[in-house]
């Protein structure tokens, strides 16, 4: 019943008894299609409306809190006017606000078509809250006065109820199209007080009437005083399943809370239901977050599986040398392979590549190097393996938690307790990622932070203001692209030669060296680096500098 036309009509006369000779002193939007006005009773207090699509209301309290920024005033001829009174549309979901000056503030709930509008006493919009361009000019019939509401006007006579019956369309499709203005939740509780299913067909005499005194009944009660009413909200354990004027008969089993004003009722319903969204968006980031990393961390194994099985040559490679020490003689420089009786397993024989400009002993040499450094990969690459299968079975391990968090209160508890996993693991909220620097960011071995410039302004705000004198600083030498730094202090201990290196790739591949196979990095500590007044942007001069060779690349989230 948020949206409805009964709703609208209380929400009126709670304007009126409130407001009625208020001074407006600010109209202003800081949500998108959601207005707000302050009036002084002297004390402030702010009228909201929303014009957000199967999301329209009105609410007022006490206060007021425009945010400091990101807020736009509007409607600036309305400053200082006095509100004469407040009334409900006779017809449809319209509450106007008279001025004493004659003016009228339409607020118009039309659900996608909701807006807000002020005409002159002739119906002539002279301002617009939305389609502040194409509304100005055009017409509106007014009602100039408030309009005595009676039942009679909400249905028709008891004929032509039964009439209506007899359509061949669905007992709820019918009470809807017959009694327009009760909506959804009322046309429900109707029938429910009646006894009667919502697609049965056809209908007794008997069980027509019973609808027909039912309507009368919840409509009587809807048009009393609103001080009358005691507004509710039904609750299914604490998740709010819908607010009513009156007491609904088909929600008796639920938790039911009862306010004293519908503005508390609706403000309460609001906060639950923006609680409700908060926590659904904050599960959704949390779980898309930990699938996709999840994700990731499988494919990057598969990958690194395929690489673990060509970096375990080294026993290959080993062989060659060893079969070439073993037999120099049957060598010479320039030839390109040689075939070789394999004396260390049985009579195979084996073909090895060779370097035709060395001799055989530098050629046996550079097969022990090549062993030297497969096996080097090969271990590294077993302990990137270990690192990343570790990660996947923590983030399913997440993943299957996550889920299973139905409240908000769960999903907060959630959160907490695994706090420093997900922190290790990569996850920040979106307060902590717009806390970042504006920089392009990345791990490396041994959990160091390094950062990338996005552009000169931005390579001068890293270099400048942002590295620390004892921060490694890198840049692709004798090319243009993004100054790099590696935070000293970000990981433990000292940064390792392959955090040094993947630093130094970074470099590389926000170069314009980023195609080539080696690119000369120069490193330095970030106090050998300064930037000489009147220079263009990102222009630095170095001392004590580096140079390394390295392949361009960015680091994998190991």
């Amino acid at each position: 019943m948020l949206s409805n036309y009964f709703t609208f009509h209380h929400i009126a006369q709670e304007l009126n008894k409130r407001y009625a000779g208020a001074v407006i002193a600010e109209v202003y939007s800081q949500e998108k299609n959601t207005l707000c006005i302050v009036l002084y009773t002297p004390e402030p207090h702010t009228v909201t409306i929303s014009c957000v699509a199967r999301k329209n209301f009105i609410i007022a309290r006490e206060g007021e809190s425009r945010a400091r920024k990101n807020s736009v005033d509007l409607f600036p001829s309305l400053i200082d006017a006095h509100v004469q009174s407040a009334y409900i549309d006779a017809q449809d979901r319209i509450v106007y606000v008279r001025t004493t000056d004659g003016r009228f503030i339409l607020v118009e709930m039309f659900g996608g078509r909701a807006n807000v509008v002020v005409c002159d006493e002739g119906g002539v919009i002279t301002d617009a809250f939305l389609a502040k361009k194409e509304l100005p000019g055009s017409q509106r019939t007014l009602q100039y006065e408030p309009i005595m509401l009676t039942p009679e006007q909400f249905f028709p006579a008891k004929e032509f109820f039964h009439t209506a019956f007899a359509s061949g369309e669905t007992t709820y499709r019918t009470l809807k199209n017959v009694v327009p203005k009760i909506g959804s939740t009322l046309a429900e509780e109707i029938l429910f007080r009646a006894g009667i299913a919502k697609e049965l067909m056809p209908l007794s005499q008997k069980q027509i009437d019973a609808i027909y005194t039912n309507v009368r009944i919840v409509i009587e009660h809807l048009l009393q005083p609103t001080e009358r009413l005691a507004p509710v909200v039904y609750f299914n354990e604490q998740t709010p399943v819908t607010f009513s004027l009156i007491p609904l008969q088909q929600h008796a089993a639920l938790r039911m809370e009862s306010y004293d004003s519908i503005f508390t009722a609706l403000q309460k319903l609001l906060s639950y239901g923006k609680s409700a969204e908060s926590f659904s968006q904050q599960k959704k980031q949390v779980v898309h977050w930990i699938e996709h990393e999840r994700t990731k961390a499988e494919r990057t194994i598969k990958a690194v599986e395929r690489e673990l099985s060509e970096s375990s040559r080294a026993e290959e490679y080993e062989l060659s040398g060893k079969l070439l020490m073993a037999n120099l003689s049957e060598v010479t420089k320039g030839m390109k392979s040689v075939r070789l009786e394999n004396s260390f397993s049985g009579n195979e024989t084996v073909v090895i590549t060779l370097d035709p400009s060395l001799p055989p002993s530098r050629n046996a040499e550079r097969y022990f190097d090549k062993a030297k450094r497969a096996k080097t990969a090969h271990q590294e690459t077993l302990e990137r393996l270990i690192v990343l299968r570790k990660r996947f079975e923590s983030l399913s391990e997440l993943m299957e938690t996550a889920h299973d968090a139905s409240t908000g209160i769960s999903l907060k508890n959630f959160l907490h307790l695994h706090h420093e996993q997900l922190r290790e693991l990569g996850y920040m909220t979106e307060k902590e990622q717009e806390e970042l620097p504006p920089f392009k960011i990345f791990t490396v071995d041994g959990g160091f932070k390094v950062y990338a410039g996005k552009s000169s302004e931005n390579n001068d705000l890293l270099t400048v203001k942002f590295a620390k004198p004892h921060d490694l600083w890198f840049h692709a030498r004798g090319s243009s692209g993004s100054h790099v730094v590696l935070k000293i202090g970000s990981g433990k201990g000292d940064p390792s030669k392959k955090a040094i290196e993947q630093a130094a790739s970074i470099a590389a591949y926000y170069s314009k060296m980023k195609t080539a196979r080696h690119v000369p990095v120069a490193m330095a500590e970030k106090k050998y680096v300064r930037k000489p007044k009147g220079v263009p942007a990102g222009t630095v001069v170095i001392e004590k500098e580096k140079v390394i060779f390295v392949k361009p690349g960015l680091p994998g989230n190991e």
